[in-house]
């Protein structure tokens, strides 16, 4: 998606991070776990494990393109035309986590994204080329796919779980208010 301003940015990105929270508290506990939401068997935490994984990934390559150096981009040890192998990684990496803490991350990372983005004027967001690691590249296409378009994707996909498993939820589940 394209971005014509600071504040189209930051309202997309609001936008669709509501809309994934309310859907994310939209799951009853009980499910949260249950395998099938998206990919490999993913689960509720393995998706937001990801959104938080590059968050974190993002938070990374603007800090260290801050201090001179060049991101590894993606990811250490990966290529961009390896992304299923990553995407795999990191589930592996955050298979083990609760969903308590993965949504922790999310919020936190979530937070100094839009922190940041606040900081900057729409022209060190949407001029090619004005942050020396983005190459001849506006920050801003690294941001969209790390953020709102993220968000609108995981929003999607549990949708699209949550009607087609409806006849498997319990009776007796609580929506889970904070995950």
């Amino acid at each position: 998606m394209r971005y014509g301003s600071k504040r189209a940015l930051l309202a997309a990105i609001r936008t669709e991070h509501d809309a994934l929270c309310a859907r994310l508290d939209e799951i009853p506990r009980s499910r949260c776990l249950e395998k099938g939401v998206w990919g490999d068997n993913w689960t509720v935490s393995d998706l937001v494990a990801h959104l938080a994984e590059w968050q974190r990934m993002f938070l990374k390559w603007y800090d260290d393109g801050l201090q001179g150096a060049i991101p590894a981009m993606p990811a250490p040890g990966y290529k961009w035309n390896e992304l299923p192998r990553l995407n795999r990684a990191i589930r592996a990496k955050h298979r083990s986590r609760r969903l308590v803490s993965v949504r922790r991350d999310f919020d936190a990372g979530y937070g100094r994204i839009l922190g940041i983005i606040e900081g900057l004027s729409t022209g060190q967001l949407l001029a090619r080329g004005h942050f020396a690691w983005t190459g001849r590249y506006p920050l801003v296409t690294y941001l969209g796919p790390n953020t709102a378009s993220h968000y609108r994707f995981a929003t999607r996909v549990i949708k699209r779980w949550l009607a087609a498993t409806a006849g498997r939820a319990r009776s007796d589940s609580r929506p889970n208010k904070r995950l």
